[in-house]
């Protein structure tokens, strides 16, 4: 479960490198595909929001009733769901409304993109840093067992990452594929 998650954040640190760039193209002035960065957030809305966070938010809670906290972390961490769920709902509504030509302003989509893309990255690096490594020195085996029949019903197939033919996402897993090639 816990390989699950890292591999999970890796995906998501992918995602948000692009909106990074993607950030600093329209900060330049040049064009990018607000289609390819609304597939981004669909599917920070679709996966992350509706499968990870839930799967994270249990492992939370059963940490936090088994061994509890000093320092409010874990509390925080699984908070910030909730926080991170909405920014990316509004930042969906964004770029629809640009997607169905209301004007916004360029400053203003380049601004929400970096925002968006710290907040995310932020809570990424405190699950990493400072909840996985509690989870994982914590919680013994019989504890992991327990857990992944309690997420069982909250996961999902990574509809982005989990390799399957499926064309949901096809131009943003063509673009992230061409972006390997690259590098």
């Amino acid at each position: 479960m816990l390989a699950r998650i890292h591999t999970d954040h890796a995906h998501i640190l992918t995602l948000l490198n692009l909106l990074d760039r993607k950030a600093g193209r329209l900060e330049r002035g040049e064009e990018v595909s607000l289609t390819l960065i609304r597939d981004v957030i669909d599917y920070l809305q679709r996966y992350a929001d509706n499968s990870h966070h839930p799967m994270e938010d249990i492992l939370y809670q059963y940490y936090l009733e088994k061994v509890g906290e000093t320092d409010g972390t874990v509390h925080r961490l699984a908070q910030e769901h909730e926080t991170l769920r909405i920014a990316t709902d509004q930042l969906m509504d964004t770029l629809n409304m640009i997607l169905n030509d209301a004007v916004v302003p360029r400053e203003r989509l380049i601004t929400d993109l970096k925002t968006f893309a710290g907040q995310q990255r932020r809570h990424l690096e405190q699950e990493e840093k400072h909840v996985l490594p509690k989870l994982e020195q914590e919680l013994k085996e019989d504890d992991w067992q327990l857990l992944q029949q309690q997420v069982a019903d909250t996961l999902m197939d990574d509809p982005l990452f989990s390799g399957g033919g499926e064309r949901e996402y096809e131009d943003l897993r063509a673009y992230l594929s061409e972006a390997d090639d690259e590098s």
